[in-house]
């Protein structure tokens, strides 16, 4: 009544305005200002009253209901900015805990855009937060973490220390998901002390059962089940029904790991009963597969099977991964168990393809990049107010400066002194470890391909497929063969460096469940008995591109090896159709500060083959894109003096 009554008195105002002097002017504008100021605490209420009814049945109620309607409808009408941006994320964390996760993606990007049209860096890092949730959610790390990072910057800027909590526990958690552990720990941990100087005991709650949940994928059980109860009185004490059953999963989990199975029930079950009741679909999944993994350590394979598979149909709905993943896992050791090897073998694969999905380089590259941005920003903020301090230092510095040049002075004759007197034994040292580097590399495979090499044979043994196993063994023996007798040798003839290549490509394609084609190119001037090369050369670079640059198209991949002669020498190319990398980020800044042992040990090879020929050699890599826009792939070349055999391998006759 009383919204209405101001409607009126505004109307009336409006009408005769014309006919009043300045005081009434001036109550005119009063009156509407009373009248916005009326509709934003209408538009609160609304909010609340939402709130409310939402709280007392949450399963039956929709996310965006009447309240929010009228709600929304209001604050568009008056442009209340900073209400539609709480609107819209009430709503999506509803649809989120609901498991609807599109639809609550696309209300938090509304509130998203109203933050950023406001330039409120505390509306940015709350949205950003909320969004690195939703992405946790459906196990998109990666994306995850970009989120709760940004979150974390913007926090830091406007000061609100909830945010800057919130961030660290988002960040926590996909280090968590990326089997980060002990990383994950020191996250939570600076959360969780944020949340006690706030006195933040949802924060703090949530923060000791992360840490809890460390320790449990550590096999620490007990440090596990201590941080387990701590968060379970937390939540007991503000009465957060959703909280207890996440402790009561996570100790129930806790004593399955001690084998206590029929105590890890108890506590099991009554977090299923919760869940069920407030309606949350990813925590239904994790209640039934906890459950699933209780009974088939009791050893009641068919319990264990009705939990798991429900648990499996619930997270397939929901689209989260890693209950698929572990659930599928689950079913195959009960499969395994009642001796159904074939639904077991099933259920193996499933589970290993989710795996592969959640937990790949790509995500730990991410997540090591977007921590050294943020450690390399936060330097550089102390390095400002360091500079800001040393202007303030400057009339002292000067004062000193003659003893400063002295000292300088000093140190350099010293350093110059010294290092004429070591010259000889660091370079004598330094030789030395190149030729052990270069051993190192050239008498041993990669173990992690050995590694993959001998689990793709115990897979064909496993279908039976004996064909694939015999041709298998037989080329991965023949490569090891000629693997150890090249170890022998600084330099191999081309002709044996093709043999090698060809079997172990024929390899990578048994091995890899996705297609992809090779093709190896000689020019016909090359004479492969006489020209001689450095022995597996290019074997990291073909396997780079296989696993990174072929394997994520899914199909349709081809890598072509080339042998060139050219005037002054001879260039071999690696060159893919992969998905290519990023030239400047992954070649440029990347290769100084992150190069890996193989890049390394190969320049130090390039390095030691121009000392012994006095011929320059040459190492490129990088994205096709960087050429031609639409083209993609990667391109790794090298050009390098020729070296003839005569008689003794390492006498080099090359062209300049």
């Amino acid at each position: 009544m009383e919204r209405y009554l101001l409607i009126f008195c505004y109307l009336s105002a409006l009408v005769s305005c014309e006919f009043k002097n300045e005081p009434e002017v001036i109550q005119l504008e009063q009156a509407e200002e009373n009248l916005m100021n009326t509709d934003s605490v209408v538009v609160a209420q609304l909010i609340q009253q939402s709130q409310d009814v939402f709280a007392a049945s949450q399963s039956n109620t929709k996310a965006f209901d009447d309240y929010l309607r009228e709600a929304e409808q209001l604050a568009l009408e008056n442009h209340y900015s900073y209400l539609l941006f709480e609107i819209y994320n009430l709503i999506g964390q509803r649809l989120r805990n609901q498991s609807f996760y599109p639809q609550a993606m696309q209300y938090h990007k509304k509130a998203l855009e109203i933050a950023g049209v406001l330039n409120d860096d505390c509306l940015l890092s709350e949205v950003h937060n909320l969004i690195g949730v939703v992405y946790r959610r459906i196990d998109e790390n990666s994306k995850a973490l970009e989120m709760h990072m940004k979150a974390l910057q913007y926090a830091e800027e406007c000061g609100r220390y909830f945010n800057n909590s919130v961030a660290l526990n988002g960040i926590g958690n996909v280090s968590l998901n990326l089997q980060r552990y002990r990383s994950a720990i020191e996250y939570f941990r600076k959360a969780n002390l944020i949340s006690e100087q706030e006195g933040n005991l949802l924060g703090m709650a949530i923060n000791v059962n992360n840490i809890g949940e460390a320790f449990l994928n550590l096999n620490e059980p007990d440090s596990a089940l201590h941080y387990f109860f701590k968060s379970l009185d937390y939540n007991s004490e503000i009465g957060s029904r959703v909280g207890q059953s996440i402790c009561f999963n996570s100790i129930g989990d806790a004593y399955a790991s001690k084998h206590q199975n029929r105590l890890a029930l108890d506590y099991l079950l009554k977090a299923l009963e919760i869940n069920l009741e407030e309606g949350d679909r990813m925590y239904i999944a994790v209640s039934y597969m906890h459950i699933g993994e209780a009974y088939l350590n009791d050893n009641h394979l068919t319990a264990a099977i009705e939990y798991l598979r429900q648990g499996l149909e619930v997270a397939r709905k929901i689209g989260s991964k890693f209950v698929m993943e572990k659930a599928s896992k689950l079913l195959a050791e009960v499969y395994e168990k009642n001796g159904n090897t074939l639904l077991a073998l099933k259920y193996f694969k499933q589970g290993a393809a989710y795996k592969d999905s959640l937990i790949n380089e790509k995500n730990i590259f991410h997540l090591s990049t977007m921590e050294a941005v943020y450690e390399q920003q936060a330097q550089q903020s102390q390095i400002d107010q360091l500079s800001s301090e040393a202007l303030i230092q400057n009339a002292k510095l000067t004062k000193q400066k003659v003893w400063l040049w002295s000292a300088l002075c000093f140190v350099l004759v010293m350093v110059v002194i010294t290092s004429l007197m070591i010259r000889q034994g660091r370079l004598k040292h330094k030789n030395r470890a190149l030729v052990f580097h270069q051993r190192l590399l050239r008498s041993q495979m990669n173990p992690h391909f050995i590694f993959n090499a001998l689990s793709a044979i115990q897979v064909f043994i496993l279908e039976n497929d004996m064909e694939k196993s015999s041709r298998f063994l037989s080329d991965f023996a023949k490569l090891m063969r000629q693997v150890l007798k090249s170890s022998n040798y600084e330099y191999i003839s081309l002709k044996d460096e093709l043999e090698m290549l060809h079997y172990y490509m024929n390899l990578q394609k048994l091995r890899f469940i996705t297609p992809f084609d090779y093709k190896i190119e000689v020019d016909s001037e090359l004479d492969k008995s006489k020209v001689l090369v450095l022995p597996m050369l290019v074997q990291p670079f073909v396997e780079n591109s296989i696993e990174h640059g072929l394997r994520p198209l899914g199909g349709g991949g081809n890598i072509v090896i080339r042998f060139k002669k050219r005037s002054k020498g001879i260039t071999i190319e690696v060159d893919d159709n992969g998905i290519g990398i990023d030239y400047s980020d992954r070649i440029g800044s990347r290769a100084d500060k992150h190069e890996s042992l193989a890049l390394k040990i190969t320049k130090e090879r390039l390095d030691a083959l121009e000392k012994d020929s006095r011929k320059k050699a040459v190492f490129e890599i990088f994205d096709k894109k960087s050429i031609d826009p639409f083209d993609q792939g990667t391109l790794v070349r090298f050009k390098l003096p020729i070296v003839y055999y005569d008689r003794n391998p390492k006498i080099l006759q090359g062209d300049d």
